[in-house]
């Protein structure tokens, strides 16, 4: 497996790579960019939607350096510790698995271009899924820092106990 200065590879994968994954890879990269050396493909790419740009940018996180690109261009060439699924598994053509990932992780999050929704609610509707993004972003290097280190969080959220 290729790494550069120890870093886990990570493949944020969807249909598009123009909305969630360009989100998933930002954030991931912003919080664990000492960590991971992380990439993102689609199964359709479209070029990165002006929404993304604009709500990333909201939050000061640029685009600029990331483009849309086909998750093919990593069949066979390269291996990643982890592929993470940011579409919603009811999806079609979506991607479900990474033949050249250890382990594969799925974050649901909805596709903001399925529904006819007015100007203001899709950048609404983009708004809310960059942060559920990034809370999802944040907990998943946290608790990958957590695993290599074996001191874990106290901001995890607890588990619920059932009572006996």
């Amino acid at each position: 497996m290729q790494e550069s200065n120890n870093k886990k590879r990570v493949l944020c994968l969807d249909r598009e790579n123009s909305i969630r994954s360009q989100m998933a890879e930002a954030f991931i990269r912003f919080y664990g960019s000492d960590k991971f050396d992380v990439f993102s493909g689609g199964t359709e790419p479209q070029p990165i939607h002006p929404l993304t740009i604009q709500v990333m940018n909201e939050v000061g996180i640029s685009l600029d350096q990331q483009h849309s690109k086909t998750a093919q261009i990593f069949f066979g060439h390269s291996a990643f510790h982890f592929a993470l699924m940011v579409s919603h598994p009811s999806e079609t053509n979506c991607p479900r698995l990474f033949p050249g990932a250890l382990r594969i992780e799925r974050w649901p999050n909805q596709n903001p271009l399925a529904d006819q929704l007015t100007a203001e609610e899709q950048l609404t509707l983009f708004r809310s899924i960059r942060d559920r993004i990034q809370k999802q972003a944040q907990t998943w290097v946290q608790m990958q820092r957590d695993i290599e280190t074996g001191i874990f969080s106290k901001k995890l959220i607890p588990v619920a106990t059932t009572q006996h």
